[in-house]
């Protein structure tokens, strides 16, 4: 009971007092952190200004996160996050499509004057070749008078030539490719000056690397094969079905260790066009960017190589048919051996610009899955994309600011 001169306490007094909610103005106080407006509420991060995305930031029209988590920007031919199969193949073909000049124009130019040329090279072991093949058809009279050690001639002679040429003319091309599609990927198209101002001082690593691979490929052969000729020399005669078992065993290892090297050394021509690094430490990083992701890649590798021999097959099949009929309706071994050439050199350019314009693609694409995975890429070519282009062989997806190049992986 309250006398007059004793104040009436106020409502609530004596119990707990409720602190300020989060955003409402403290009693006396100054208004808290949010008030009036919340964080997220009203006006939005960033309201007022262009969104980086669509929507709020990293979210779909309609507020649908994507598979990921929120959806990654795509300034170009690819989101800007670890990529799926779907998005790697469906990448490679908008690739094509975002810079036909370069992918398919000048890796064509560039893989018809390699092809030429060995054509050219080839006539010059022709004769050799074609005396070479009379001496073992005339043991058969039947067989010599048909004229076929000409064309048996000009077709080795000519898959002699143009595999040399190639040989050189393909790496050139797969770094032409990789540099293209990398620029596709932050959404610049370049011209073929601006790729090759970015790939020319990496152009003799990257032909190195296609020799260096193709010696080991003939080492890797020739130790399969002695070791072929010493288990038959060893057991053929007392275990013919021994035999077989260990030369079946040995068949499955050499596919295994080719699929398993051609793997983990399978990012080395996309890291040579990309970073720049010397040939040792390239394969070294590309070692390390494939670890614990071997199945994944061999399996993109292998459904990427089953689309490119039904493709080019279909294509190529009809230019030998046609050849074949051509040279059959004719007599001549003249025109035998010209439609032979020509059917020969369309099925090589044809089979090797589908082959190596698709692979490269892919496997530029990986090499940038990888890093975004592994490092973080996706930051750095978002931070590209927003940059002006200043044709500078540093923009793109290549060594990460900051570290020396040996601490990038």
């Amino acid at each position: 009971m309250t006398t007059p001169d004793q104040p009436q306490p106020p409502s609530g007094w004596g119990e707990a007092s409720e602190p300020p909610r989060y955003g409402q103005r403290a009693p006396g106080g100054e208004p808290q952190y949010g008030q009036g407006q919340q964080y997220g509420q009203g006006q939005q991060y960033g309201q007022g200004q262009p969104q980086y995305g669509q929507g709020r930031y990293g979210q779909r029209p309609g507020g649908a996160p994507g598979p990921y988590g929120p959806a990654a920007a795509k300034p170009g031919i690819v989101p800007l996050r670890p990529l799926t199969l779907g998005e790697i193949y469906d990448g490679a073909f908008t690739a094509i499509r975002h810079n036909p000049k370069v992918m398919l124009g000048a890796a064509t130019l560039v893989l018809l004057v390699a092809t030429v040329l060995g054509v050219l090279v080839a006539q010059l072991i022709v004769p050799s070749l074609t005396s070479s093949f009379s001496s073992l058809a005339a043991a058969d009279p039947e067989i010599a008078d048909l004229g076929f050690d000409a064309v048996y001639a000009q077709v080795v002679a000519t898959g002699l030539g143009t595999g040399l040429t190639i040989l050189v003319a393909q790496p050139v091309v797969e770094g032409i490719l990789t540099v293209s599609v990398s620029q596709s990927v932050i959404g610049r198209k370049q011209s073929l000056g601006q790729v090759w101002t970015r790939l020319r001082g990496r152009v003799g690593r990257l032909i190195g690397w296609a020799l260096l691979r193709t010696l080991a490929s003939l080492v890797l052969g020739a130790v399969w094969f002695t070791l072929l000729v010493v288990v038959i020399a060893a057991f053929g005669d007392s275990s013919v079905g021994g035999t077989v078992a260990i030369v079946l065993l040995l068949v499955a290892g050499l596919l295994a260790a080719v699929v398993w090297l051609g793997v983990r050394v399978g990012l080395v021509a996309p890291a040579l066009a990309l970073e720049g690094q010397g040939l040792g430490s390239t394969i070294g990083r590309a070692w390390r960017l494939t670890r614990g992701s071997f199945w994944r890649l061999f399996g993109i590798y292998l459904l990427a190589a089953i689309i490119i021999g039904i493709a080019a097959n279909l294509i190529t099949y009809p230019i030998t048919i046609i050849a074949a009929a051509i040279g059959g309706a004719s007599e001549s071994t003249q025109v035998m051996s010209a439609s032979t050439v020509v059917a020969s050199v369309l099925s090589i350019i044809v089979s090797t610009a589908i082959t190596t314009i698709f692979t490269a693609s892919v496997v530029a694409l990986l090499y940038i899955d990888v890093r975004m995975r592994r490092e973080g890429l996706d930051v750095q070519l978002a931070a590209a994309a927003q940059a002006p282009d200043d044709g500078q062989p540093g923009a793109g997806p290549g060594p990460r600011p900051g570290p020396p190049p040996g601490m990038i992986a």
